[in-house]
């Protein structure tokens, strides 16, 4: 009787904006069950943002072999259910493993190899993967090494996961690797920063797949290399793709008005830029290698082209100051950014700025569950904490307001009269506004923000 395999992707903390608004699961888990079930093993994926629960008794019950995919902010979840699961075999007679892979485990072994029987560390290949559910490989420090043909993948099999149904949107990568290596980032240190690609032809084969609902490219980097960029795009179009989609994107790319114009032509939906600051100031100090004048641009260039803009910023560089978040509103109605998102430059582990931090003593807590970008978590020179996390949450107060919903549903009947959903600006606002309710009310948030702004009252004494 072959084993039961069950992947797992631990719910992140309401605290998060995005943690549910949008049922993307991560794709590591995806591709790991599926080349499990096409070896034979019984595979089944619980993500539990999709159906919306933690995992119970009975589902942990049956399964063989545990294996959990987490991030910084849900490996403190992740180890609660591999201790369950352990407590909950041995009262049964039954014998158990866990394993736990993915950016947390990756970047911080020593963290989690005594909650669990096996540690993955990096990319996973097909030969490790069953070299590990096999018992054949026994370290508990497993290594894995940058997958080169990506076409070797088999296309993620989403049925596996419990509550499918439930996604309107489907992540594909395309890529893996990022040629940028910015400071707070630890996706170079996770995916290395030469860029592999996934043949066209092996792209197209998937996305035939996908007939409904949305996809969004989840690459680090969808439009790093301009040439192979085009080189897709063109077949997408030639190959009468209608899906919309959406993916992660540079400012760089707005230099090329007809790869924009041709990522329109192709479905794009959606920008997703990581503008981080709106001075030139904040975006040298964070090694971003574009200007202010060079973002609006972009913004312009995208718009022209009817794709909506989804701007993702940071608050917390050195340079900023309580009147660093009136600019960043400012920047946002005036550029007439279409989503938003705004977060705390955040010590995560593997990069650059945590080892910083950590030298000269700024950080406050290693509360992993913190660490998701929205939770103040480091001193700063210029700011309380208190007062950079009340500055966060302002800005997604003044940006997410139920009185600007008419205007902006009007402008994107306007300026965006060929996009296949002018209403989904003023519905997110909604949603928007929904969401950051219901973390201001959150018991544990309303603690956090007071344990910051007392830590904020002993700083201030100290230079009293």
């Amino acid at each position: 009787m072959s084993k039961k395999v069950l992947f797992v992707e631990p719910e992140g903390a309401y605290s998060n904006v995005f943690a549910r608004a949008m049922k993307i699961p991560l794709l590591g888990p995806v591709y790991l069950a599926t080349i499990a079930s096409q070896a034979g093993y019984k595979a089944e994926i619980i993500n539990e943002n999709i159906i919306e629960r933690e995992i119970n008794e009975e589902e942990l019950a049956p399964v063989d072999i545990l294996a959990l995919s987490c991030m910084t902010t849900t490996i403190d979840r992740g180890k609660k259910i591999a201790k369950n699961y352990k407590k909950l075999r041995k009262s049964k007679g039954l014998e158990s493993k866990t394993i736990v892979g993915g950016i947390h485990a990756s970047m911080l072994p020593e963290d989690v190899q005594d909650d669990f029987d096996q540690v993955f560390v990096g990319e996973c290949d097909k030969n490790t993967l069953l070299g590990i559910l096999s018992g054949d490989i026994t370290d508990k420090i497993v290594h894995g090494s940058p997958i080169q043909d990506l076409d070797s993948l088999p296309f993620p099999d989403f049925t596996l996961i419990k509550g499918h149904k439930k996604m309107k949107t489907v992540p594909v990568m395309t890529s893996l690797g990022c040629p940028n290596d910015c400071d707070f980032c630890s996706v170079v240190k996770m995916f290395g920063r030469e860029v592999r690609h996934r043949s066209n032809e092996n792209i197209l084969e998937e996305l035939e797949r996908y007939k409904q609902g949305h996809i969004f490219f989840v690459d680090d980097n969808f439009t790093a290399s301009p040439k192979r960029l085009e080189s897709l795009l063109e077949s997408m179009i030639a190959s009468g793709f209608s899906t919309p989609w959406t993916a992660q994107t540079t400012v760089k790319i707005a230099k090329r008005h007809d790869l924009v114009a041709k990522m329109k032509q192709a479905g794009c939906l959606i920008g997703y830029f990581g503008f981080e600051g709106v001075t030139d100031e904040a975006l040298k100090a964070l090694g971003k290698k574009q200007s202010v004048e060079e973002i609006e641009k972009a913004i312009r260039i995208f718009h022209e082209n009817q794709i909506y803009v989804f701007g993702m910023f940071m608050a917390g560089m050195d340079s900023d100051t309580l009147e660093t978040f009136r600019e960043i509103t400012e920047f946002c109605r005036r550029n007439e950014v279409d989503f938003f998102q705004l977060m705390s430059l955040t010590p995560l582990p593997g990069t650059r700025l945590r080892d910083s931090y950590q030298q000269q003593g700024r950080i406050l807590t290693d509360d992993w569950r913190q660490y998701d970008g929205l939770h103040v978590v480091n001193t700063h020179p210029n700011l309380t904490p208190s007062q950079l996390q009340e500055g966060i949450i302002k800005c997604y107060s003044d940006f997410y307001r139920f009185r600007d919903v008419p205007s902006v549903y009007l402008r994107s009947l306007r300026s965006f009269p060929n996009n296949p959903s002018p209403s989904y600006p003023a519905l997110m606002r909604i949603k928007g506004k929904y969401i950051i309710k219901r973390w201001l009310l959150s018991e544990s948030n309303q603690k956090y923000r007071q344990n910051l702004e007392d830590v904020s009252q002993k700083i201030k004494k100290l230079f009293d």
